[in-house]
């Protein structure tokens, strides 16, 4: 009888490790609905869609703007993604209208799975298609990832970000650093699994030279509505960055198939 305590103890710490799954509520994307990703890709030939929408207040550009990802396992551990980013926007002082956003391609790597006391690490890059209205230029963004448990059932993720804007205008940065330090949490657990909070702090140059960093911060939930199937709402805050600050409401769907 005294097996019966450990083993149900076991079997809980093992649930709470993070299978690849593409869609799980404590699996965490980046947009859905924070920045930040965590260690884990989507089971081998495994398929999922994402869709967002949100909504700004900056002091130029975009207003709202939405979105949708793919994502596929094409090979143990690893998966590809392509994104399409369409936004209602205005750009240099013209009067806001629809435009396509540039089309992103992804490929995401996962070095090894987190175990208690040992953390997950991986790598994403992204590529990012000028076909936006006045984009040029392909953009590329390197993402290392970390993630680990933190306390009982707590994870901490840490991505280090390089952006590389190749398209960049006179007075415009080349190379976009950024760091996140992200945080997710499981509600209710262990009377229930099918809710987790996130939040965030980030930091990323900003893009024209002489201005100020962005220092951001975020709070979200994502929540299981079904066995494949996962909403998710957050909100996020620039506290810096001048003209580039945004106050952002987030919301999405996840759908694995």
């Amino acid at each position: 009888m005294q097996k019966i305590p450990f083993l149900l103890c076991a079997a809980a710490s093992l649930w709470l490790i993070p299978a690849a799954s593409a869609v799980d509520h404590n699996n965490i994307d980046s947009t859905r609905p924070l920045d930040f990703d965590d260690a884990e890709s989507i089971a081998f030939r495994e398929k999922a869609v994402e869709f967002g929408a949100l909504l700004n207040n900056p002091k130029k550009g975009r207003v709202g703007f939405g979105g949708a990802e793919f994502l596929y396992g094409f090979a143990p551990n690893s998966h590809l993604s392509l994104d399409f980013d369409p936004a209602y926007a205005s750009q240099q002082g013209s009067k806001r209208r629809l435009d396509a956003g540039d089309i992103g391609v992804g490929v995401f790597h996962n070095f090894n799975r987190e175990l208690p006391g040992k953390a997950a690490f991986s790598v994403r890059a992204d590529a990012y298609l000028p076909t936006g209205r006045g984009s040029s230029g392909v953009d590329v963004r390197l993402r290392g990832i970390a993630s680990r448990r933190w306390h009982q059932y707590d994870r901490l993720h840490l991505n280090v970000d390089l952006g590389v804007n190749s398209g960049a205008a006179s007075g415009e940065r080349r190379l976009l650093p950024g760091v996140i330090l992200g945080y997710s949490k499981p509600l209710g657990f262990p009377t229930r699994f099918d809710r987790t909070l996130v939040a965030q702090v980030g930091y990323r140059a900003s893009q024209d030279r002489g201005q100020s960093g962005l220092l951001n911060v975020g709070i979200g939930l994502r929540q299981q509505v079904g066995v494949r199937s996962v909403f998710d709402i957050g909100v996020k805050n620039d506290l810096t960055g001048g003209d580039e600050r945004a106050l952002t409401l987030v919301a999405g769907y996840s759908r694995q198939f």
